[in-house]
């Protein structure tokens, strides 16, 4: 009897493994015999038109001091969208680096093309009043220049350096001074925050 024990115990489990397979739900479980309706009441759960999220569309303008609060905000590596004001384009950045103020790049040749497009097709310093949004839907008051400089990091963006954005009290890498004229562009940026809706 001891030694026709394990094989009846085999056989016990060869046999229940074979019933599982052929009732895969257990016979009085309230799932046994779902029905169309239950079927179509799972699968829409909180899903009825009325809980469908729809993600806010406001946006907020601030103009914040670079040192204090935008430096962190305007993470290294960031993809950033940057408004132009004055021509309405919107174009997208890196930031790779800088202390004083952020330096930026556009991510590819296709956003090089609108930022030159912004300076009339030719690269200049003068200062532009931007719009960059820092984090998703919150964008802060800033200036740009148009002119590439110094060490570029994005490949095959068409770009041979980078361009600056500067905001509330940055400062220039070279003389290490608030420049006037990009802290009159941050303000107009700032001044004409109502009008951002019409270019989202």
């Amino acid at each position: 009897m001891k030694k026709l024990f394990p094989f009846y115990v085999f056989i016990l489990i060869v046999v229940c493994g074979f019933v599982t397979c052929l009732l895969p739900f257990p016979l009085f479980s309230k799932y046994a015999n779902i029905t169309a309706k239950n079927v179509y009441d799972i699968n829409n759960f909180y899903e009825t038109e009325n809980e469908i999220y729809s993600p806010s569309k406001s946006v907020s303008v601030s103009n914040l001091n670079w040192f204090e609060t935008v430096n962190t905000l305007f993470k290294t590596y960031q993809k950033t969208r940057v408004i132009d004001i004055q021509s309405g384009k919107t174009y997208y950045v890196f930031r790779n680096g800088g202390h004083n103020h952020a330096d930026v790049e556009p991510i590819d040749e296709k956003n090089t093309q609108i930022f030159k497009e912004i300076y009339g097709g030719v690269w200049s310093w003068a200062r532009r009043p931007v719009w960059v949004e820092v984090t998703q839907g919150n964008f802060v008051a800033a200036s740009i220049n148009g002119f590439p400089h110094g060490k570029s990091y994005v490949q095959n963006n068409g770009l041979d350096g980078h361009t600056c954005i500067h905001f509330l009290q940055s400062k220039t890498h070279g003389t290490k001074k608030v420049d006037p004229a990009h802290q009159e562009a941050v303000s107009y940026a700032f001044d004409h925050r109502n009008e951002i809706e019409k270019y989202l």
